[in-house]
């Protein structure tokens, strides 16, 4: 018979978990702000530029985002030492609780789709030191939910794949790598190319959605593979 791991809080860990998706969805920001940024050109990151109105609250959000998700990490330990999958699965998690952590503390000084001078500094190359840590933890970040996606499929691959929850995960988890990897594709491809490709907006907010939704399926559509 299956049993929850001695020590791990199924429930409160679920609910940390939804709750962080909820936070990291800066799409409801950006609708209660009422667009402020063109969703074609922008990255959802903007927002939380220094020279934006919606700054502190973009950051309050990844903020406190990354801060549900670390404690997640740390609550699912238990569980987490019963399968190498669920390892693998929560360690994802922290690299992007992390990445998501430090974009917090490091925002753009600038929105480059909404300033003319800001974009020049970024053709120039004299985006600044602000920018530059950006895209490191921003990319850390994208690196983590491709993970989770991965190790997402790992777990359901071991528990089977049935239920209404595991499939939602199985959809989830499998855009989420996939529009994930391919954000990263485009915009490693346009720095060093230093041409526009392809505008990024529509695809950064699909990929951040799906995110938004993953973390809170993970853990209902995911159950089996906590336990014993």
């Amino acid at each position: 018979m299956s049993a929850v791991p001695a020590g791990f809080p199924y429930r409160l860990t679920r609910n940390v978990m939804i709750a962080a998706g909820i936070l990291y969805c800066s799409l409801l920001l950006e609708a209660v702000a009422g667009y402020p940024l063109d969703i074609h050109t922008s990255f959802l990151s903007e927002l939380g530029a220094r020279d934006q109105a919606t700054s502190l609250a973009a950051r309050a959000m990844d903020l406190g985002a990354s801060v549900l998700v670390l404690l997640a990490f740390v609550l699912a330990r238990p569980a987490a030492r019963m399968h190498r999958d669920v390892q693998g699965l929560m360690l994802s998690a922290a690299v992007f609780g992390v990445g998501t952590l430090f974009d917090s503390f490091f925002p753009m000084d600038c929105a480059p789709s909404a300033s003319a001078a800001c974009r020049a500094a970024e053709a120039n190359g004299h985006e600044g030191t602000a920018l530059v840590l950006h895209e490191v933890t921003s990319t850390m970040a994208g690196i983590g939910t491709i993970a989770m996606g991965v190790f997402a499929v790992l777990v359901l691959r071991r528990i089977g794949w049935g239920g209404f929850w595991g499939r939602v995960v199985a959809v989830l988890a499998a855009g989420v790598a996939v529009t994930n990897a391919w954000l990263g594709v485009e915009t490693g491809l346009e720095v060093l190319s230093g041409n526009d490709l392809h505008p990024p907006g529509i695809l950064q907010r699909v990929a951040i959605l799906l995110v938004c939704l993953l973390l809170g399926a993970l853990l209902p559509g995911l159950r089996k593979g906590f336990q014993r």
